[in-house]
Parts: C-alpha cells; sequence; structure tokens
C-alpha cells in the first residue's frame, strides 16, 4: 500500500509540474499588465515629445513668428485644459490630496497666464499667420 501511494504521489507531481498554466486563470491585472506597460511606455514616449517640441517652440518664439504663433496655440490648449481639470475637481469629493492637487494646478495655471501673455508680445501684428494656426 505505501508503494502504491509513492506511486499515485509522484505521478501526482509531475502531472502538475508538466501542466501548462491557462491564462484565463490568472488575475485579471496580470492578463492586462503587458498592454498597461505597452500603454504607459507609449505615453511616456509622447509626453516626452510634447516637451521637447514645447522647449523648441519656446526657444524659436522670439526669433521666428510661425513659432511664436504655434507656442502660444499650444499655451492656450493646455491652459484651457488645465482650467477643464481645475472645474472638474472642485466638484470631487475628497480629502487633503485633492486640496494638494487643486494649489498645484492653481499655481500651475498662474504660470502658463504670465507665458501666454509673454507669447502674445511675440506674435506678428498681421492676421494672416494667427489664421493659419
Amino acid at each position: 500500500m505505501p508503494l502504491l501511494r509513492n506511486l499515485l504521489k509522484t505521478l501526482d507531481g509531475l502531472r502538475s509540474h508538466h501542466r501548462r498554466r491557462l491564462s484565463f486563470l490568472n488575475p485579471p491585472i496580470e492578463r492586462r499588465r503587458p498592454r498597461i506597460m505597452m500603454e504607459d511606455y507609449a505615453a511616456r514616449h509622447s509626453i516626452e515629445h510634447t516637451l521637447d517640441r514645447k522647449a523648441e517652440l519656446r526657444r524659436l518664439a522670439p526669433l521666428r513668428p510661425e513659432a511664436a504663433v504655434r507656442y502660444h496655440q499650444l499655451l492656450t490648449y493646455e491652459l484651457e485644459g488645465l482650467r477643464e481639470v481645475m472645474t472638474t475637481l472642485q466638484t470631487t469629493t475628497a480629502g487633503r490630496d485633492l486640496y494638494e492637487c487643486l494649489a498645484e494646478n492653481k499655481v500651475e495655471i498662474e504660470r502658463l497666464e504670465i507665458e501666454v501673455a509673454w507669447c502674445a508680445t511675440l506674435l506678428p501684428s498681421g492676421p494672416s499667420l494667427r489664421n493659419e494656426a
């Protein structure tokens, strides 16, 4: 009898060792992990590209009118988006983290308003370039 039990135990161990784990048995977060990693990489790459482009436009804005127009447009979009986020956050109920986020966004809005005003001084006075942007 002990020999038979050892044999069954050994066979059961071999069978479970070589069994392939079925992906649908994994927790949902583990099944989505590769996709989340790809999306995270793409988002970071997109943000880095946008920040590089923004820095380049800021550098060129004083020298080239078309860069000033594009930079002003980009800043205006960013400012509008941040104001929308602020409006949405103010309707949310939360604790200290929300208030810290609102304070940080308020400071960022003030900084962007200053940047937009500076960039507006660089814009050409003719309506042709402003309409093209």
